[in-house]
This record gives structure tokens, sequence and C-alpha cells, in this order.
């Protein structure tokens, strides 16, 4: 498929419009309008490059006959535009969005593979007929090999009782300490 623009930009007044090419620009008040054939580029390409400028442009899309699209930049700032830039811009664009089409269209294939290969491995937990045809006998079917099954409790436990008991009256007595002492306004706390 061929997106490539043959032909020379026609760029011409409100007033006059010769076109020299199949591509052809009016500058108007306030507004600039791109004509062209549709078979340059795919409906897409035409759609992306309008949504490239709709932060700073009013884009209106029409039909100007059989088998062509005008598409109408004006300006969104009341300030007036640089027409011919915008016009060149646009053209620019459509180019761009065409070539990302095709090399999508090119690579399809690989962006299918390897986006269902990422998407596979989160395809969530096995289902019945895949953990029936597992084999789980009884040495293995209670095994815990990451310590997931362990509570919070038995995997952070305290070494040993006798120091779960020292630690006790010690945070008592502390307490009780802070109780006696005066605080920042000199005053007891109680």
């Amino acid at each position: 498929m061929d997106y490539g623009v043959s032909g020379t930009l026609a760029v011409h007044t409100a007033d006059e419009e010769v076109s020299m090419s199949d591509i052809t620009t009016v500058l108007g008040e306030g507004t600039v309008t791109v004509e062209f054939d549709e078979s340059f580029y795919p409906k897409d390409a035409i759609y992306g490059a309008a949504y490239v400028f709709i932060d700073r442009c009013y884009v209106h899309l029409d039909r100007a006959g059989d088998k062509r699209v005008r598409v109408t930049l004006r300006a969104k700032s009341g300030k007036p535009a640089d027409g011919e830039a915008l016009a060149g811009e646009l053209q620019n664009e459509l180019l761009g969005q065409a070539w990302r089409l095709s090399i999508a269209a090119e690579n399809r294939q690989l962006i299918e593979s390897i986006t269902s290969r990422a998407l596979g491995g989160a395809a969530g937990p096995p289902g019945l007929d895949e953990l029936l045809a597992m084999d789980i006998d009884e040495a293995t079917a209670f095994d815990d090999p990451l310590g997931i099954a362990m509570s919070w409790e038995e995997k952070y436990k305290k070494k040993g009782a006798a120091d779960e008991g020292a630690d006790a009256p010690k945070a008592d007595a502390s307490a009780s300490s802070d109780a006696a002492e005066p605080n920042a306004a000199g005053e007891k706390s109680s």
C-alpha cells in the first residue's frame, strides 16, 4: 500500500482556488483549508492528524466531493494564525500518521505475539482441569517452600519465651518512670 504524496503544493487565497496538484490549500480569513484525494491517506491517518490540532485549532472535516476530503483549521486563540504554517504542519502530520499506520500494520503479528505473552502470565490461577492434571500426592500436598501459609506472628516471633517475659517488666518500668518525669512545661504528667 502506497501512502506517498505526489505532486506539488498549491497555496492560494480565498478568492483564487486554482489547483496545481491533488492537494489544494486555501488560506481564508482566520482559517486554512486543505483539500486532498482520500486515496492518499487512510481514514485513520486523517483522523489522527486532525486530532493533533484540536488543542490549538477548531478542526472541521468534510467531504469536498467524490473521494475528496476537506480539512478546515481555525485557531482557537483570538490571534490570526499563520495559515501556511498550519497547512504545512497538517500535511506533515498526515504523512506521519500514515507512516505510523503502515509500520503498525507491518508489525501487527509481532505486537500481538508480545502482548499475548505478556498477558498470558497474568491470566490468573490455573483452571480446574489444570489443577486436576497436576501430580500432587500426600507428600507434596502441603509443601510451602515460600512460607506463604505462615502467619505473621510465626514468621516474626521473638526468639524464645524468656525474652518476652524480660521485655514486659522493662516496658512497665519505663512507662512508670515517664510518668514521674516533668514535661517541657515543668509539670508532671499523670
